[in-house]
């Protein structure tokens, strides 16, 4: 069945009655200001920036000081401590945003050697029951499964992550 976020604009609250299978097209860190996430795909994408090559490098500039924030606090924040907002597509070609309450563990459990917590093009059900608040999915570990990347998902996998830093430094740039 397909899922239009647009039936559900208008509605604070509404469940969802039926199983969805969607595609995950992108996570963002949305608890890491988008300056920071483009200093980090900046770092990944300009070999000059590895970390192997920090002793000929000058020091990082810093472009932004947050006193308020605790010790815990680094450039590369643990998955742990993230909380993130994906883009999800039905097999119409829907799109519909999701948010997540509370720690997901697939975003958690995957390295991937990038801000970018698992591979895009990934299957993710979303359960009968889930909670939709102005046309935006609302998941927790109970509404939802994620399925992983089945093989006939190939060419989307491919379109979605090849080029990945520089696809995210333009969209955080920009938006």
């Amino acid at each position: 069945m397909s899922l239009r976020a647009s039936e559900f604009v208008n509605q604070e609250t509404a469940t969802l009655r039926h199983a969805v299978l969607l595609h995950i097209i992108r996570v963002e860190d949305i608890s890491v200001s988008k300056l920071s996430q483009v200093d980090e795909w900046k770092e990944i994408s300009d070999p000059n920036n590895r970390f192997v090559d920090r002793l000929n490098k000058s020091t990082r500039l810093v472009r932004e000081i947050n006193d308020e924030e605790d010790q815990l606090s680094s450039t590369f924040k643990p998955k742990g401590f993230s909380t993130y907002k994906l883009l999800l597509r039905d097999k119409d070609h829907h799109f519909i945003y999701a948010y997540e309450l509370e720690p997901l563990k697939f975003l958690r459990n995957e390295q991937t050697n990038t801000p970018m917590p698992i591979k895009l093009g990934g299957r993710l059900l979303i359960k009968p029951g889930t909670t939709i608040s102005r046309g935006v999915l609302l998941l927790n570990h109970k509404n939802c499964e994620y399925k992983g990347i089945h093989a006939s998902d190939a060419h989307l996998v491919s379109l979605l992550n090849d080029g990945l830093p520089t696809k995210e430094i333009d969209i955080l740039s920009t938006s």
